[in-house]
């Protein structure tokens, strides 16, 4: 917080319209507040980020400790000494940055796969669908859309990674999503599933297709979607310790192993730091 704060006097900002023009403006909670004088609204260091809002700031550290260690919100809740909506609140307010933290180039010899989780109205008073019971099976076989989300999966051998909730993975949405991140040199991993195919023809990228069903996994000792799929693994028996997770917030899950995978010695000051970090950039 003193860093959000000190960023405030050293580079006065209205998070509104922008102008540099604001003055103090009393207090709330010991927290400095000000006043824009072009567009006249009130606003805190806190303001626009997802810290906005939040009480109990000498909490939020704890908290991050349990996010870091994956514990579930009861127990989150229990070790912070906070109720369990105020836990759920936090969870997904401090998601908000590593949701976005996705690879933004990709480049070399790089694999890509798509993994399904089951479509979940957790935690909704109003369900679109009648709900599964514990252990039932999809009511269609295949992908069918009303019981299973697509996620599609790259990742280079540096190990930059890049997902995205997809309702299909199609020859569009592969241009979509992946548009200006695959280098045009890199060489693309993948299973025989058209849309990669196409992809590739219309991206001008060289493809190595691997063809599992007829026992084709690995093509001159180095091709293979192995790293990926080991991804999909460790993802899912993370993923395992939370019965289902809604598929509205099935982003911030997804960026919040990926935050967790990726790096090496993290703690919580090192995650509230990256948070501080990317609100001012």
């Amino acid at each position: 917080m003193d860093e959000l704060e000190q960023r405030m006097v050293d580079k006065p900002e209205c998070p509104h319209c922008h102008s540099t023009l604001i003055n103090r403006h009393g207090k709330v909670d010991e927290m400095q507040r000000y006043r824009c004088k072009n567009c006249t609204k009130t606003f805190m260091a806190t303001t626009g980020t997802p810290f906005a809002r939040l009480r109990h700031k000498e909490l939020w550290l704890d908290y991050l400790r349990c996010m870091l260690a994956s514990k579930v919100l009861r127990d989150s809740a229990a070790e912070c000494g906070i109720n369990l909506k105020t836990a759920f609140r936090w969870r997904h307010r401090f998601l908000k940055i590593p949701a976005t933290l996705k690879a933004k180039k990709l480049a070399g010899i790089i694999e890509a796969d798509e993994t399904l989780f089951a479509y979940s109205e957790k935690g909704s008073r109003q369900l679109s669908r009648k709900p599964r019971k514990r252990g039932m099976k999809a009511s269609k076989p295949g992908r069918s859309a009303q019981d299973w989300v697509p996620v599609l999966m790259v990742r280079d051998r540096g190990q930059h990674t890049f997902e995205v909730v997809l309702p299909h993975v199609t020859t569009e949405s592969l241009t979509r999503q992946l548009k200006g991140k695959v280098q045009k040199d890199s060489v693309l991993c993948s299973d025989g599933y058209k849309p990669y195919i196409k992809f590739c023809v219309k991206n001008e990228l060289i493809h190595k297709r691997l063809d599992v069903s007829a026992g084709i996994r690995v093509l001159d000792k180095v091709f293979h979607i192995q790293n990926v799929n080991a991804y999909h693994s460790r993802l899912k028996a993370w993923m395992g310790r939370f019965h289902g997770v809604a598929t509205k917030y099935l982003e911030n899950y997804l960026g919040w192993f990926r935050y967790l995978d990726a790096e090496e010695n993290l703690n919580e000051n090192r995650l509230f730091r990256t948070e501080q970090h990317l609100i001012g950039t």
